[in-house]
C-alpha cells in the first residue's frame, strides 16, 4: 500500500509540476538593445585633480582629469567652478554649486595653504547658503590634491570649516 501511494505521489507531481512551473506568466521576447555599457573611472590612489560633481540620486562622483591631470588645489577648483562638460551632463552629473561666469568671477576664486593640513578656498558666492551636498563638492575636490588637507571654505559671508572630504551619503 506505500508503495501504491509513493507511485500515485510521483505520478501526481510529474503531472503537475511541469505545467506549474512553465506557467509562471512570463511571455518571450526578442533581444531589446540598450546602448553600450556604461563607462565608470575610478580614480586611483595617485590620481591629483579628481572633481566632484553629483548623481541624479545626490551622490559624489568622482571624476578625475586623466588628459590633464591638475595637480594643484587652485585648478580642480576652477575646473569644479567651470561645472560638468556636455559629456558629463548627458551622463547624469550636475552640481549643487552656483551658475558662475569664470571669465569675470573665475579671478576671485581661489585656495591658500594655510597650516601643512590646512587650505582654504575662497569662492566669490555665499558658502553659508550652499548646501551640504555643495560644500561636499568643494572640500572633496579641493582635498584631492592632497587628501590631509582640512578644508575651509570661505566666502563674502562668511568661513566654513576646517573640514575634511566625507564622501558618504
Amino acid at each position: 500500500m506505500t508503495r501504491v501511494r509513493a507511485a500515485a505521489a510521483a505520478t501526481a507531481a510529474l503531472l503537475l509540476g511541469g505545467p506549474l512551473l512553465t506557467g509562471c506568466g512570463i511571455k518571450t521576447t526578442g533581444v531589446i538593445e540598450s546602448g553600450a555599457a556604461a563607462k565608470v573611472v575610478v580614480p586611483g590612489a595617485n590620481t591629483k585633480g579628481t572633481v566632484y560633481f553629483v548623481t541624479s540620486d545626490g551622490r559624489l562622483a568622482p571624476v578625475p582629469e586623466p588628459e590633464q591631470p591638475a595637480v594643484s588645489p587652485g585648478a580642480v577648483l576652477i575646473r569644479l567652478l567651470i561645472g560638468p562638460t556636455e559629456q558629463e551632463r548627458a551622463a547624469g552629473l550636475q552640481t549643487r554649486l552656483p551658475a558662475l561666469d569664470i571669465k569675470k568671477q573665475g579671478a576671485s576664486a581661489g585656495t591658500s595653504v594655510v597650516s601643512s593640513d590646512t587650505i582654504e578656498v575662497g569662492v566669490p558666492f555665499k558658502v553659508g547658503s550652499l548646501s551640504e551636498t555643495g560644500r561636499r563638492q568643494l572640500v572633496c575636490t579641493v582635498a584631492s590634491a592632497n587628501p590631509q588637507y582640512r578644508v575651509v571654505l570661505r566666502g563674502p559671508d562668511l568661513d566654513l570649516g576646517p573640514a575634511r572630504c566625507d564622501l558618504g551619503g
